[in-house]
């Protein structure tokens, strides 16, 4: 599931290439074989906060989660903010009521069972600082975006730019650091952070010539094993290879049969994923080093069955029926003991309090409590620039 934000056409302050940053990254997604890929140019602010609230739906338990932004940013007294290209933006107080907090987006993709992935070309000189009074805060205000960091698993932040520091726009029809995504981002079999890794690479090369060239920064945390956005299968030099007993030595290389098995076996132990063990046992049906092959795919196999969530609980299936059955109230009521006594499994309860409360319903800072089948639940907000999120626990 990916959601992608273009904005470009501010009354003062217009950018060239949002729309067709987001056009070019739409369709390499989209080649990739994303299921949706979600499209919004020149959004005012309600419509992005819209449009956050039907992809937080859609990226539930979703294996991939991407979002995607470029146009103007501004960060204010620690916390980062988009800017719709309604924003007037008079003083830094009313930034938080015209601009979008980066932690709402980090919130959309939170639901994602998988790789929760967030993509800001949002760094921009910022024109909007120049008239802006100061109300709030004493001093300059800062440059580009500030770092900021998640705790949910399995997310990274991928910036135009370091932070505090400001990125282009760029001279040709993309910006510098979407044209190495659109390169780089979904290669076949390529894990997210070496194409990440490779996009900073060609944005250095593209922007060394400016005397102070721009550096892509990376923040979050991803687990050990291959996260590639596009599926392996579609790597030529390795889906096209037709299944064979035996491999050939290879012509003019000196290389023996062993020499050439190995060689793919190392190929294939190089990517690490079920696909390309697969992919090598096709090729190669028997002997030493398809039994070695087989072992491997089951401990990737094995690895990937534990990290997936369990289902979680529906709103309806918590919900009371209207018309309970004889004892219903008691059972319910076991229900919650046995819960509390540690006999019965809860729910996550980040994820169940959104049945309860959903996204941008609770205010920033405030704590809420509520009765359930699974015993008391308590939620705490985080204010703006310490987190993003809700934090819950049963009590």
């Amino acid at each position: 599931m990916a959601l992608l934000i273009g904005n470009g056409a501010y009354r003062n302050a217009a950018l060239t290439n949002p729309v067709n940053d987001v056009t070019a990254l739409r369709a390499s997604l989209v080649d990739a074989g994303f299921d949706s890929v979600d499209v919004g140019l020149d959004l005012g602010r309600s419509a992005m906060l819209k449009a956050l609230d039907v992809f937080t739906a859609k990226a539930r338990n979703a294996d991939i989660a991407v979002v995607f932004y470029s146009g103007h940013g501004i960060e204010i007294g620690g916390s980062n903010y988009l800017i719709p290209t309604d924003a007037q933006l008079a003083s830094d107080r009313d930034v938080k009521y015209e601009a979008v907090a980066l932690d709402d987006v980090l919130a959309a993709a939170e639901g994602s069972a998988g790789l929760k992935l967030i993509i800001l070309d949002a760094c921009r000189d910022n024109p909007f600082l120049e008239g802006m009074r100061r109300v709030q805060m004493r001093g300059n205000l800062g440059k580009g975006l500030a770092r900021a960091e998640s705790a949910t698993p399995n997310m990274l932040i991928a910036y135009a730019t370091a932070p505090g520091r400001v990125a282009a726009d760029g001279t040709g029809d993309r910006s510098p650091f979407t044209a190495a995504l659109a390169r780089h981002l979904t290669t076949p079999g390529l894990d997210v952070r070496i194409a990440l890794g490779k996009v900073r690479d060609d944005v250095i090369a593209a922007t060394r010539e400016s005397g102070d060239p721009q550096i892509p920064y990376l923040s979050g945390s991803v687990g050990g094993h291959l996260v590639a956005l596009a599926p392996l299968a579609e790597r030529p030099e390795l889906a096209s290879l037709p299944p064979k007993p035996h491999a050939e030595p290879a012509a003019g290389t000196g290389l023996g049969a062993e020499a050439a098995i190995r060689a793919d076996f190392d190929r294939a132990r190089s990517v690490g994923s079920i696909a390309a063990w697969n992919l090598f046992i096709n090729r190669h049906p028997e002997g030493f080093y398809t039994d070695l092959a087989r072992i491997e795919r089951d401990k990737v196999s094995k690895a990937v069955q534990q990290e997936k969530p369990r289902p979680l609980p529906t709103a309806t299936q918590t919900r009371p029926a209207t018309k309970p059955a004889p004892n219903a109230s008691k059972t319910v009521a076991a229900i919650g003991d046995s819960a509390k006594r540690g006999e019965a499994s809860r729910p996550d309860p980040n994820q169940y309090s959104k049945t309860i409360w959903p996204p941008h319903t609770v205010g920033a800072g405030r704590t809420v409590s509520s009765g359930t089948p699974f015993g008391n639940l308590t939620c705490v907000t985080h204010p703006p620039g310490v987190g993003f999120g809700r934090r819950c626990s049963w009590n």
